[in-house]
């Protein structure tokens, strides 16, 4: 094996182990209820499943002036989750209280040589920190070091700011869950004099808190881990568009683009549940399929999603709980080289005009996940011809409520609508289908994620 070989393996194994770490994360963060048991997860689930040999977790503190640790690994792990002596930095003060400050993550590749270094055992040579935030306000810092200069890698960065951007999700949804059980405690308390008022104010906490969980503007982070943007995808297909509209800040739905050597990968998703829950489902469902893509190469669609099936059942089964999460899906490998386009579904169907003429090929009607009756996936072959267009689109758009009596959009419009848009450039098909959408639900909510791709191969 050549040395460049051996360097794009190794790689591609750590990329995986990321990935691998951040689907387990996502599992037992879920189950996470507390505060405590949502910070030691960082420390003991996730950290330290990334080698890491040091880490501590910390959270701001109430008069909001200092960060203190409330979970560590490593050096500074104390005994029994006890912390008898805990780590208190002033923001602004050292790496830590300098991320605090700025709100974003940073690598230090030679603390040597960086006067902000605060020393306290052992001298680290490295050391990486990146914040937790929550409605443009740090909640916490998580904090790395390592006795060896030049440890951490940008990898590494992204990384853990996703995992910093996921607890910071779900510690905001411990202190409002926290927040209700204090009201019920109390509800019970005055039961006697205050049962109506107490009542009312706990159902409105409750939406409250719901509304927030589901729409925490900053999770939008969790979904850069999967999503291009716009101006990469131009890179890889030049000809193409892409509508992306979740229900709340971040949503289920998510897009796939990707080139590797003469192979062009394009799939559109839509993940169980929209907003936060759908989000993290997506994380798992989005790494699961480019685990599968990896290990089933890219000559079969087919057995890429009987794969990316396989991952989500097997990281979905390490919860206590029956989960039967998972995705639908369009997924296409297109080859630049023979012009040959392998389509697989699980109940999204591809769509491509040629000549004037919408063609449907139909989706198995089976998700990917932890379905009753899993059966084979089928491959589908197109020889694609030049200016032949592909969509590919999850039912968002189709099921939104809307136009004069308030009906669904339903897939017959959506079809006579690309039919009718088919001649335009794609930058005003966009433009249309956009402007079909927003007029079409006017002042109505809107129901679920949209994800809508248009495609032009040749």
């Amino acid at each position: 094996m050549s040395q460049s070989a051996h360097m794009n393996l190794e790689y591609f194994q750590k990329k995986e182990h990321y990935l691998e770490v951040i689907n387990q994360f996502a599992i037992t963060l879920l189950n996470s209820k507390s505060t405590e048991e949502i910070v030691w997860t960082v420390a003991k689930n996730a950290i330290a499943k990334l080698g890491y040999v040091d880490c501590v977790v910390y959270l701001l503190e109430e008069n909001g002036e200092h960060m203190i640790q409330r979970a560590a690994h490593g050096a500074k792990n104390p005994v029994d989750l006890d912390i008898l002596n805990p780590i208190k930095i002033k923001i602004g003060d050292g790496i830590v209280g300098t991320v605090a400050l700025k709100q974003k993550g940073e690598i230090i590749s030679d603390t040597s040589k960086d006067s902000r270094y605060i020393f306290d055992n052992d001298m680290a040579l490295s050391e990486i920190a990146v914040p937790m935030i929550h409605d443009n306000k740090t909640i916490g810092v998580i904090d790395s070091e390592h006795p060896d200069r030049n440890f951490f890698s940008v990898d590494d960065l992204n990384v853990l700011t996703t995992i910093a951007s996921m607890t910071a999700t779900k510690l905001v949804q411990a202190f409002y869950d926290q927040k209700i059980k204090d009201h019920q405690a109390n509800l019970e308390f005055l039961v006697e004099e205050k049962t109506t008022e107490l009542s009312i104010a706990l159902i409105e906490l409750k939406s409250q808190t719901l509304e927030l969980t589901d729409s925490i503007s900053y999770a939008k982070r969790i979904q850069k881990a999967i999503l291009r943007n716009p101006t990469s995808i131009k890179d890889i297909v030049p000809d193409s568009f892409f509508i992306y509209k979740p229900k709340d800040i971040i949503g289920g739905d998510f897009y796939l683009i990707e080139k590797i050597e003469n192979k062009i990968i394009v799939a559109v998703a839509d993940c169980t549940g929209h907003g936060v829950p759908g989000a993290i489902v997506s994380v798992v469902c989005g790494n699961s399929l480019k685990r599968a893509i990896r290990k089933s190469g890219l000559t079969n669609a087919a057995r890429v999603l009987e794969q990316t099936r396989e991952y989500v059942i097997e990281t979905f089964a390490g919860s206590d709980e029956d989960i039967k999460d998972g995705m639908d899906i369009a997924l296409c490998i297109f080859d630049t080289t023979s012009g040959l386009l392998n389509y697989t579904g699980a109940n999204i169907s591809l769509y491509y005009t040629r000549n004037g003429i919408l063609t449907e090929i139909k989706a198995d009607k089976q998700p990917v996940g932890n379905h009753v009756i899993k059966l084979p996936f089928t491959n589908h072959l197109v020889q694609l011809q030049k200016n032949d267009m592909l969509y590919l689109f999850t039912d968002g758009l189709p099921d939104q409520f809307g136009g004069p009596k308030g009906k669904k959009f339903k897939y017959k419009q959506l079809r006579e609508l690309l039919q009718a848009f088919k001649n335009l450039p794609l930058s005003e098909q966009e433009k249309a289908i956009n402007s079909t959408f927003q007029n079409w639900k006017g002042d109505l909510m809107q129901v679920d994620d949209v994800c809508l791709a248009g495609i032009k191969l040749l």
